[in-house]
């Protein structure tokens, strides 16, 4: 088993933007440490109690404050950018620290207005050229567009081999069929629609196709990326899960509620309307409880999917109960 890390970089409780920036740095030097494989960043935009609008600059710091790790940049929402910019942007980073760079490519909303704000031209229609621009840029980071494409002659640091590797985000079938047919990794999302994970995992495995783009793969990578809140006790876990559940039920209201900051104990239960105790279901939005319930849970994951590698995500504000947290994982699955 292999354990990674997804960090959306929230601010330590009483702390800055600065300090989860600094925090993160210390926390990928300490799983570095742990024995975990990847530390990936998010792209969020908006977020007043989280630190992570640019993944890019920021996975320059992580990958220069330690040796070993693959520091993610995860994701890129390309449906925001020019995949040239992104290219040149990510073909530095490989450049600076070879073999240790991953890209997860996505797209998302940020809201109404931040959505606006990224737009180069604001107010036009966004068109829906997703694939075309995850071809493009994957021919980037390669500098092997194909023959007659638009940018074909155009080369960003022609004398570096191809990189970094590119991971498809997938919540459905669809995506996960992309990277399939590219030849690309698969970060499959058990975050948004987590009972559609098992299917994506098994499109992409039926489908896998050897990638003609030189920063592709010749055979399928894939991990599961799950929300993992652990206590001590199932207790103890049930209450550290309540602010990210409210986080989460206030996101996904029509109107789109982003709190100010990670709400308290207190405030959570009242959003959330009481306590909520850990879902029985097999594939859960948010996998709860103590040491031995996680475990039994990613096992019955990777029975179904065959998938061995598990990406974990905790929106705690408490860095020593993160660290204690991944401490935990490591020493049960023996990193």
């Amino acid at each position: 088993m292999r354990i990674s890390l997804l960090d959306p970089l929230v601010l330590p409780k009483g702390g800055t933007s600065g300090d989860a920036l600094r925090t993160a740095i210390a926390m990928a030097q300490a799983v570095e440490k742990l024995g975990f494989t990847r530390y990936w960043i998010v792209e969020h935009h908006d977020v007043a109690f989280e630190a992570n609008p640019a993944p890019e600059i920021m996975a320059a710091a992580l990958a220069g404050a330690t040796s070993q790790i693959r520091i993610g940049v995860g994701g890129v929402l390309l449906n925001h950018y020019s995949p040239y910019k992104v290219a040149e942007a990510l073909r530095t980073l490989n450049a600076l620290y070879p073999g240790r760079i991953d890209i997860g490519i996505g797209r998302a909303t940020a809201g109404p207005l931040a959505d606006r704000a990224l737009q180069p031209l604001r107010g036009a229609a966004e068109p829906d050229d997703h694939g075309a621009r995850v071809e493009e840029l994957i021919g980037w980071l390669g500098n092997d567009q194909p023959e007659g494409a638009p940018f074909a002659s155009i080369k960003i640091m022609r004398d570096e081999p191809a990189g970094p590797r590119p991971w498809i985000l997938a919540v459905s079938e669809e995506s996960a069929a992309r990277a399939a047919a590219l030849g690309l990794g698969l970060a499959c999302s058990a975050f948004h629609r987590p009972e559609q994970a098992p299917h994506a995992a098994a499109t992409y495995k039926s489908g896998f196709k050897p990638s003609r783009y030189a920063a592709g793969l010749q055979a399928p990578q894939s991990f599961i990326a799950v929300r993992i809140i652990l206590g001590e006790t199932q207790e103890e876990a049930e209450r550290l899960a309540m602010p990210v559940r409210a986080v989460f039920r206030q996101r996904r209201k029509p109107e789109r509620i982003m709190v100010p900051q990670l709400p308290s104990l207190d405030e959570a239960i009242e959003i959330m309307g009481g306590m909520v105790h850990a879902d029985t279901i097999p594939w859960p939005m948010f996998i709860v409880g103590t040491l031995e319930r996680v475990k039994a849970t990613l096992a019955r994951m990777t029975e179904e999917t065959g998938i061995t590698e598990f990406m974990i995500q905790d929106f705690l504000d408490d860095p020593a109960i993160r660290l204690r947290n991944y401490e935990l994982l490591a020493r049960a699955f023996a990193l």
